[in-house]
């Protein structure tokens, strides 16, 4: 069947436009804040209607949690250096780059203030964590496949004793993001998985031989 002109094939003009308004709000997010942003603002940044924004996003908290979760794919690509040591540290100083930004600071305390209460904003924020480490899966298959990871390992919980350092320190303590810490997290990243070595080295997970 031939397609009528002028019609927009699949993708074209939809994709365009998640792409125009996620830009706009992370843009505005960043430079104004989560209480200054409006989906008025992110709308005529973004050069689409109103209802455009409302179709795909029904409160401003969805529109948030998808724009970070965008920027940290886009700023954050996951590694693939061939080693599950290299991988992880990529991944944290890739984090930690992106946390340091002041302006980044202030919106991951704002998602995190959010209220609790709300069913809305629980499943907004659950979909923004999902998302920002969603790629941990990558990691985990490849390092299985290499032998340096047990098949039932959980990215999740890998990411989680990784990342959760640095994390602390942003919304906790206030304590430098340095190197130090990154070394730290990645060796208790790897102990927690039964690996131990020093950096840059092939760690192969190796099961226990049984005799007799």
């Amino acid at each position: 069947m031939t397609e009528k002109p002028g019609r927009q094939r699949p993708g074209g003009r939809t994709a365009r436009n998640r792409e125009n308004v996620l830009r706009a709000t992370a843009d505005l997010l960043l430079s104004e804040g989560y209480e200054q942003l409006t989906i008025a603002r992110v709308a005529a940044a973004a050069e689409v209607a109103e209802t455009t924004v409302y179709r795909r996003w029904p409160s401003k908290v969805h529109l948030v949690a998808d724009a970070l979760s965008e920027l940290a794919r886009v700023e954050n690509p996951i590694p693939d250096t061939g080693t599950l040591e290299g991988d992880l540290r990529a991944l944290l100083n890739q984090v930690i780059t992106l946390v340091e930004r002041p302006e980044v600071q202030r919106v991951i305390l704002t998602v995190v203030s959010l209220a609790a209460g709300d069913d809305e904003v629980v499943r907004a924020k659950d979909a923004f964590w999902e998302a920002r480490f969603s790629g941990a899966a990558d990691i985990v298959n490849r390092a299985v496949e290499r032998g340096e990871l047990l098949p039932d390992t959980d990215p999740y919980e890998l990411i989680e004793d990784l990342a959760a350092p640095a994390y602390f320190r942003v919304l906790i303590t206030g304590r430098p993001l340095d190197s130090r810490l990154v070394d730290r997290s990645v060796e208790l990243a790897l102990n927690r998985q039964g690996i131990r070595g020093t950096a840059g080295s092939e760690h192969r997970r190796v099961s226990p031989s049984v005799d007799g």
